[in-house]
């Protein structure tokens, strides 16, 4: 029997492949990627809630570990709000400088005269070969006298009074790890795609913990269990590298059910920097190099999405393209991609809000497709720097 050549046959059967490939694309855009970001927002919503009912639980006593360096006015803006926590239970502040500090010293020794509970710490300047800040973190949870310890920046910026409650009630709760946020303040450089790998970078790690994976925190608003430190050898895991306590260290002592993610905004914390450009683009170029460490399976959720909008793309140009006139494949696929830019952009919009993150709202879809080229740019960039990852080398 002879075979018949049909070109119609054939291309309806890539119409039909291509109009199937961009619905299924567009259908995890809108039930996985979405309602991935979607659980951010909903989490900051029950954690507001929750926060105004309070806890009838006792919360246990508190250390607040506060890191300086090279930061001594802000320490001065700062401690103030600390040391005024609305609690009704014993907690300390303990200051932990890189390197003595004149003037972070005048600044302690002035407010412990009327607060007998901060002490300072300090990482002797001749102290090389090491992370001096995971050294300083150390000093300070060693000198903790309580069970519960919590990490802060000298140039955060304590949202409320409430603070330490709110995050201590986790710990009421028989949670041993309190995971917080934290976000840019003050006189922020950071713009337009800066802004948008800001919040897809905390989306990702905050729903990947509210999904029971959590591998990522924030070094300045977070919590946990001191005896947790001791039991996993402090940072020796990541002893040769300048950083990692909020990823490799965070990995390390969660597990399912150990742990609360706290959204409330009583207890996000601002970060006032003089240049958040430059801090977060070298801040994102050492979570892309210590993340190389860490579990990737959750995280893939929120790339397969950047990979999924650019096949939805491709597979409309090529009906575009290919099939013109026939409109039907162009115009389903059209129409999903209109309803999945549209869902997606909105629930972007309210994680920004929810995560104190400023972000265009017209600009989102455009943010959307230009982050993989962004993060491929970043990782590209880790190789080239990765030796200055290690604490033989000066950090990036």
């Amino acid at each position: 029997m002879e075979f018949e050549f049909n070109p119609d046959v054939i291309y309806s059967h890539v119409a039909q492949a291509l109009a199937g490939a961009g619905l299924l694309a567009a259908l995890y855009l809108i039930f996985v990627y979405r309602r991935t970001i979607v659980s951010v927002v909903r989490h900051r919503r029950m954690s507001s809630r929750l926060a105004a009912q309070g806890s009838q639980r006792q919360i246990p006593a508190l250390s607040v570990i506060v890191y300086c360096k090279d930061s001594a006015r802000a320490l001065e803006r700062m401690l103030p709000d600390v040391l005024a926590q609305n609690l009704d239970v014993p907690f300390e502040v303990i200051v932990a400088t890189d390197g003595r500090s004149e003037h972070a010293e005048d600044v302690v020794t002035l407010l412990s005269a009327q607060h007998k509970n901060l002490r300072m710490t300090y990482v002797p300047d001749e102290a090389h070969a090491l992370s001096r800040k995971k050294l300083a973190v150390t000093l300070g949870i060693k000198a903790a006298r309580y069970d519960y310890v919590v990490l802060t920046d000298a140039n955060a910026q304590i949202a409320s009074y409430d603070w330490l409650k709110l995050i201590g009630r986790h710990f009421a709760d028989g949670k041993d790890v309190v995971i917080g946020s934290a976000f840019p303040a003050g006189d922020r450089r950071l713009r337009g795609m800066g802004n948008f790998n800001m919040l897809a970078d905390k989306v990702t790690y905050l729903s990947s913990a509210l999904a029971g994976k959590a591998y990522r925190g924030s070094e300045c608003n977070m919590a946990f269990r001191r005896q947790l430190f001791f039991d996993n050898n402090g940072f020796t895991d990541s002893v040769g590298l300048h950083h990692g306590i909020d990823d490799i260290f965070l990995s390390h002592i969660v597990r399912p059910g150990n742990y609360a993610v706290e959204l409330s905004g009583q207890t996000q914390a601002g970060i006032n920097v003089d240049s958040v450009t430059g801090d977060y683009r070298t801040d994102r170029v050492r979570h892309e190099f210590t993340g190389r460490k860490l579990s990737h399976c959750y995280r893939r959720l929120m790339g397969i999405g950047s990979l999924l909008m650019w096949v939805w793309l491709g597979v409309t140009v090529a009906a575009a393209v290919v099939f013109m006139p026939e409109v039907l494949p162009l115009a389903a696929l059209l129409f999903v991609g209109v309803l999945w830019i549209v869902l997606t952009t909105v629930a972007w919009c309210k994680a920004a809000k929810a995560l104190h993150v400023p972000v265009k709202g017209w600009l989102v879809p455009v943010y959307m497709f230009m982050r993989p080229l962004s993060t491929l740019y970043m990782r590209l960039k880790g190789r080239m720097h990765r030796s200055a990852n290690y604490t033989w080398a000066k950090p990036v």
